[in-house]
């Protein structure tokens, strides 16, 4: 068995999606194990959202932290492109300051739900959804990879948040069915390419925040009471839980490159009874 391997070292964390729920969870458990000296790039649409983030973070976590907020609509193709101007060229300055580099894939929308696939037909709103769910990730990934992949000496990790929807087809879910499944199989074929680099498919489970509320409340009439999302017995995790699960499938290191981790077996929940 491998030794944990600790984020208590300088650290470049960016994470999209972070002005709320489960990035924000994200942003501030990564911000209390890392170590000093490390810096923190949040993106997220919401301006206020991110420095809300970042005020939670400052007030909690009693380290030397450089946090950046950048405000970027990821659906956006000219927001995309600012939002790697800034970010990469920033970073190019100072890539051979940390020890360890992760990326994290929050940013992600629900969709269309409640509409029959039959009903979506609006080619730029579908351009839209892909921009944000999948083209924006692969971007990213791509500038990431190409500033920090050839550091033999520097720890990298790439996580991307997934879901049982891109294996398991559910009425009304089609698009969003579709970005989880392609973002699955873009991000195995990158641990295949790249094994210098540690890649992680995170299934967070079911975490209690306004985009599962948003969830339910779309497609709970016309799915079957029966269907998995809505069992009596569910295990609801709080956003920090998750976060905090996440980060330590990382720190101990025990799964293979490209593989799909559960947070309830990180935490040693079994959700089968």
């Amino acid at each position: 068995m491998k030794m944990p391997l600790s984020l208590r070292v300088p650290t470049l964390g960016i994470v999209t999606g972070a002005s709320r729920g489960i990035g924000r969870a994200i942003a501030l458990q990564l911000a209390k194990r890392i170590g000093p000296s490390s810096s923190l790039y949040l993106t997220a649409r919401s301006k206020q959202g991110l420095e809300e983030t970042a005020h939670v973070i400052s007030k909690e976590v009693n380290n030397n932290i450089d946090i950046t907020c950048i405000s970027s609509d990821l659906s956006n193709e000219k927001s995309v492109t600012k939002l790697t101007d800034n970010l990469f060229g920033d970073l190019r300055k100072k890539k051979s300051d940390f020890s360890h580099a992760i990326l994290v894939h929050n940013a992600a929308t629900l969709g269309p739900l409640g509409k029959y696939s039959r009903e979506v037909s609006d080619a730029g709103d579908i351009q839209n959804y892909c921009l944000l769910n999948i083209t924006s990730p692969i971007v990213l990934t791509s500038l990431f990879l190409q500033l920090f992949g050839e550091n033999s000496g520097l720890r990298k990790t790439v996580v991307q948040l997934t879901s049982r929807s891109g294996v398991l087809p559910q009425k009304t879910m089609h698009l969003y069915g579709m970005g989880k499944a392609a973002r699955d199989m873009y991000f195995r074929v990158v641990a295949l390419e790249e094994p210098q680099v540690k890649v992680m498919n995170f299934n967070p489970g079911f975490v209690n925040t306004e985009m599962f509320s948003g969830l339910q409340g779309s497609v709970m009439p016309i799915l079957d009471v029966k269907d998995f999302f809505f069992q009596s017995n569910l295990t609801f995790l709080k956003p920090e839980e998750s976060a905090g699960a996440m980060l330590t499938a990382v720190e101990e290191d025990q799964f293979e490159s490209g593989a799909t981790i559960l947070s309830y077996d990180v935490m040693d929940i079994d959700i089968t009874k």
